[in-house]
């Protein structure tokens, strides 16, 4: 998984759970961490405060990818939750295509039954005209 499908994954996470999307600050840290800058070198190259990064920014963001993603996610272990995730969504996508699949053969049976009913019950009431 490359930082931009990361970083749409955990938008869409963040975004499902809060309602919220990432901050472009947000953003550029998680692609950061993504390429294992350190919060001071963050802090640094954006020109912001260490602690400000660290326990607002950084705190923040782990914070809001737990409650979407339903674990505790750090620095150190969110490729891992937002790839879990991401095979999880696979999954969920393959089961909802074979539903769909199975509902319109379904579907698709129940009409020709029907259709075979209301066929069978116009030879019935023409056969029944044709005795009389």
């Amino acid at each position: 998984m490359n930082s931009e499908q990361l970083l749409s994954i955990a938008d869409k996470v963040i975004s499902k759970s809060s309602g919220r999307h990432l901050t472009d600050l947000q953003s550029d840290l998680l692609k950061a961490s993504y390429e294992n800058q350190t919060y001071e070198q963050f802090a640094n190259d954006h020109g912001y405060c260490l602690d400000y990064i660290k326990k607002d920014v950084g705190s923040a963001l782990w914070q809001l990818l737990s409650q979407g993603l339903a674990e505790k996610v750090t620095k150190k272990n969110f490729r891992q939750a937002l790839e879990r995730y991401r095979e999880a969504e696979k999954f969920v996508t393959y089961n909802e295509n074979e539903k769909q699949q199975y509902f319109g053969i379904y579907l698709m049976f129940w009409l020709s039954r029907e259709a075979q009913k209301k066929s069978t019950s116009f030879e019935n009431q023409y056969n029944s005209i044709d005795a009389e």
